[in-house]
């Protein structure tokens, strides 16, 4: 990646990460659920999920992706089932909650760690990113590769630090508004899950 091509990069993942997608929407329907501190671990989870996803493609995936198209097909599918059932956990499950079954309820470190690899917006975004703001697949790849992998996972990294925080703590503002309001308020974590779920279906199988 050129120096001169880093600013267009910087607006194109600001952008990409920023705007409503399944995750965004999974992370504002906990914090409007649990409140942002009950949330906290979830939107790490998601954070480095994505880091991960970032890396892993980087190194060696990217190729293996553009090579067998059933691996794409299989983890849209898993994809869209993952995000499905995580929607579930945070609108139903607290419906009528319980000590024991809030606590469930809440999603974890573990349960953001695989939403952006299940995640069909998380994997454009990167595939896109390696794909026209890098040297993949020129002759200058492997002296500059790793550096480049740095750069990309890095600015991802910090934009969704910020962005991620930023969507679940705006959920909560709806979680302390309407704490007192409690049947408003799962309306509008269903009406986020819905989203939620729509979104990703369109994703993987409309676009």
């Amino acid at each position: 990646m050129t120096l001169s091509l880093y600013p267009a990069f910087f607006i194109f993942a600001l952008i990409m990460v920023t705007t409503p997608g399944p995750a965004n929407l999974l992370l504002m329907s906990s914090g409007a659920q649990h409140g942002l501190y009950k949330s906290l671990p979830f939107v790490a989870g998601v954070t480095f999920g994505k880091l991960f996803l970032t890396i892993g493609l980087g190194f060696g995936f990217l190729s293996l992706l553009n090579s067998n198209p059933f691996i794409i097909n299989l983890i849209k599918i898993a994809g869209t089932g993952y995000i499905c059932w995580l929607s579930y956990k945070i609108m139903f499950l607290n419906l009528k909650p319980t000590s024991k079954t809030e606590l469930e309820s809440i999603p974890n470190f573990f349960n953001g760690l695989l939403v952006h690899p299940l995640n069909p917006k998380g994997w454009a975004m990167v595939i896109a990113a390696y794909t026209q703001f890098t040297s993949f697949g020129s002759a200058s790849l492997t002296s500059n590769w790793a550096l480049e992998v740095l750069i990309i996972a890095s600015t991802f990294f910090l934009i969704q630090s910020v962005s991620h925080s930023v969507w679940c703590w705006a959920g909560s503002l709806i979680f302390n508004f309407l704490n007192q309001k409690n049947l408003l308020r799962q309306s509008i974590v269903i009406i986020l899950a819905v989203l939620t779920v729509g979104t990703v279906i369109y994703s993987n199988f409309f676009i």
